[in-house]
């Protein structure tokens, strides 16, 4: 009965959601900081890996071989999958907000075509209008997340973000033996200290470690974030029925939309957030170029 959430799409079915997505778009085509303009000439509906490939192809002349030089590597090829993902993943945000607001308005409508609008609004009302107002907010803070991920995106690769393809892979777990594989690797080159962010100096083994952690409990914080998601999207089957039953009825299912987005939304940060500390192994153990097949 009502629009399914996308995956990623760009939804056709509302005219509301075609104005916001020409704006995006229209958006885009504004250089971020003026100081160039973004390469439009690189094709569109590229993947992840081609961005890297297309960053990593014009950096390359000045490409050394030394440690620093390939921690230096991994390091921006890890900064450029993290502005992919922060594009990918405010976008698919955007997207999943639009549609359930769609979804909320359509429920808002069918009440309205019964006739059960009453002259002094009913609490089923005020709650669904409340509703629809947290989602509009939901929309706009995607909204500004993605401007400003695209703005960075286009600093850093020269490229607009309407040429970021949707993430095709997803979130895929690193086998145990691979990590172990990756720890023995780091122990191997056994590289001198470096100083971290924090501004404390760890060795090789020691930022392996902080970022084998870091991706345990993002794992973890994944699989929390699967169960929810999983867990309102059945609430939210199960309440559509109660459509045909009246205001009552109509404010379960317009609930169980919301929070559904909701768990999506924070589905798809985690998914991000657990991909880049995979991600973070490799660059640690200066895998990541080969692990990304660029060398």
């Amino acid at each position: 009965m009502f629009d399914a959430f996308d995956k990623g799409v760009r939804p056709e079915a509302s005219h509301r959601r075609e104005e916001e997505w020409g704006r995006l778009v229209r958006r885009e085509m504004r250089s971020s900081d003026g100081a160039f303009r973004p390469d439009a000439s690189a094709a569109t509906g590229m993947a992840f890996r081609d961005v890297l490939r297309h960053v990593h192809t014009r950096e390359a002349p000045c490409e050394g071989h030394g440690p620093a030089d390939l921690r230096q590597l991994n390091q921006q090829l890890l900064r450029v999958l993290n502005a992919c993902h922060e594009v990918d993943t405010a976008r698919r945000r955007l997207m999943g907000g639009l549609n359930a607001q769609q979804i909320l308005k359509d429920v808002g409508d069918l009440l309205n075509a019964r006739g059960e609008r009453a002259v002094r609004p009913s609490p089923e009302r005020r709650r669904l209008v409340a509703m629809m107002q947290d989602l509009w907010c939901s929309v706009d803070m995607a909204m500004a997340l993605w401007d400003s991920a695209g703005r960075y995106f286009t600093r850093l690769t020269r490229l607009l973000p309407a040429q970021l393809d949707a993430n095709g892979v997803g979130f895929v777990p690193v086998a145990p033996d691979e990590i172990d594989r990756l720890a023995l690797e780091v122990q191997r080159l056994g590289e001198a200290s470096a100083r971290t962010p924090d501004g404390y100096c760890h060795s090789a083994s020691d930022r392996f470690a902080l970022a084998r952690a870091a991706y345990l409990q993002a794992v973890t914080d994944w699989e929390q974030a699967q169960r929810r998601w999983a867990r309102a999207s059945r609430v939210r089957q199960q309440a559509e029925p109660g459509v045909h039953l009246g205001a009552r009825g109509a404010l379960v299912f317009a609930k169980a939309v919301s929070d559904q987005e909701w768990q999506r939304s924070n589905l798809l940060m985690r998914e991000a957030h657990a991909s880049m500390a995979s991600h973070a192994l490799y660059a640690v153990a200066l895998q990541l170029p080969r692990h990304l097949g660029l060398s």
